[in-house]
């Protein structure tokens, strides 16, 4: 059995150094800020504590998530932003994907973190591909949610039955998140599963696997400890909303988490998970 201890901003600011943050579900929904999360900030940076933004977002680019914020009554500025979009050059840079020919699922910000990674992005249907990036959802009249999916789940039966092979890469992990109060909607990993069990019907001995970029995954983790300078990261916690994301993620890399039962987990759902939060707070007014 997971076990827990309940939480107060008060000691958690005591208690650590560095706040890794969670978004949606802690800070945000689609509509707005959560309450007490403007003050949340507000007292952070009052209170000399480095802090992070780390979002598995990758359907908005930073300026456009930064605006977002700011508009929410956020004080959030660009570098206090981290989105798993931005973790798309870097893996390029390392896999050698410069002048590949990318399917990207997500919105025009989302295809814009491709090209800016050095991917040649090109629609399903428009002959090969080398690479199928999984950012977001999108659903507009120019590109209908089922046709584009439709159309991606063709290609790769196409390609892979044809022996060609393809690289996978899942930017956002998230299966779902909370976009309003009481209200979830699906995400890039909810169709990064669907895209999976097609492969797997050319590929049943998984030699082929979607490689995620976003929390839980080391290099989103990575990539924000590097931002943060390094620090000791016994004075590291992740806050987020999320068990099998923000709490196993901040576990695998060796810090502690507070799980806020603002987003998708809360405490009923700590017992039944792989791996448990260090501390539960009810919301960011606690």
């Amino acid at each position: 059995m997971n076990t827990f201890r309940e939480a107060s901003v008060d000691a958690l600011i005591d208690r650590y150094d560095a706040f890794l943050l969670d978004a949606y579900g802690v800070l945000v929904t689609t509509r707005g800020a959560i309450d007490g999360a403007a003050a949340f900030l507000d007292r952070l940076t009052s209170a000399g504590k480095a802090w992070l933004i780390v979002s598995n977002d990758a359907s908005r680019s930073v300026p456009t998530t930064t605006e977002r914020y700011q508009g929410f009554g956020l004080p959030v500025t660009g570098d206090r932003v981290l989105t798993s979009g931005a973790l798309l050059a870097p893996y390029f840079a390392r896999e050698g994907l410069a002048g590949a020919r990318c399917v990207v699922l997500g919105t025009e910000e989302s295809r814009d973190y491709v090209r800016e990674a050095g991917g040649e992005v090109v629609a399903p249907g428009d002959g090969p591909a080398d690479v199928c990036v999984i950012c977001g959802v999108t659903d507009s009249p120019d590109a209908p949610f089922l046709e584009t999916v439709n159309r991606t789940v063709t290609l790769v039966l196409d390609e892979l039955g044809a022996g060609r092979p393809m690289r996978f890469i899942l930017a956002n992990p998230d299966i779902v998140y909370p976009s309003d109060a009481d209200a979830f909607s699906i995400t890039a990993g909810g169709v990064a599963a669907l895209i999976e069990a097609v492969i797997r019907l050319r590929d049943p001995d998984r030699h082929i696997r979607v490689e995620p970029l976003g929390k839980p995954h080391p290099p989103i983790f990575d990539a924000a400890f590097a931002r943060l300078g390094e620090p000791d990261r016994r004075r590291i916690v992740m806050v987020g909303d999320q068990l099998v994301t923000d709490v196993l993620g901040a576990s695998t890399a060796g810090i502690d988490s507070v799980l806020v039962e603002t987003g998708i987990a809360d405490r009923g759902d700590v017992e039944r998970a792989e791996v448990g939060p260090t501390w539960i707070l009810r919301d960011l007014r606690s």
